[in-house]
């Protein structure tokens, strides 16, 4: 059976209205797609993801993106306010974690919006 072609799109969902415009800031990446996220406790937000065609390549496209782009911007401009690690699951898949410090969610905003006008995918 013959795979069918498939394209990215952007889906309406609901998010916690504490880190609204976060999920919408990543989400103006077109292969990144946030899977789980909290506005948090303790300070801290919370945003899961996973990038590119991860059914295919579950750990490639991520991994350059994370650490070769997001992950040194983001710590470079932002500091102990934000971390970004890849988890791999118990089922075996890979995804992205972001802890953003409540405090920093509108510079990560900023930021984010910023890195998504240099990065090409």
């Amino acid at each position: 059976m013959a795979a069918h072609d498939q394209v990215w799109i952007k889906v309406n969902a609901p998010v916690d209205s504490g880190i609204a415009a976060l999920i919408a800031a990543l989400s103006a990446f077109p292969k990144l797609q946030t899977i789980e996220s909290c506005q948090g406790i303790n300070g801290w937000a919370w945003v899961c993801f996973v990038y590119g065609k991860h059914w295919e390549k579950p750990w490639q496209e991520l991994a350059d993106f994370v650490l070769g782009f997001l992950g040194p911007r983001l710590a470079q401009e932002l500091g102990d306010r934000i971390r970004v690690s890849l988890q791999v699951t118990e089922a075996g898949q890979v995804r992205a974690e972001m802890d953003v410090n409540s405090a920093a969610i509108p510079a990560t905003v900023k930021l984010l919006n910023e890195l998504r006008n240099e990065y090409r995918d």
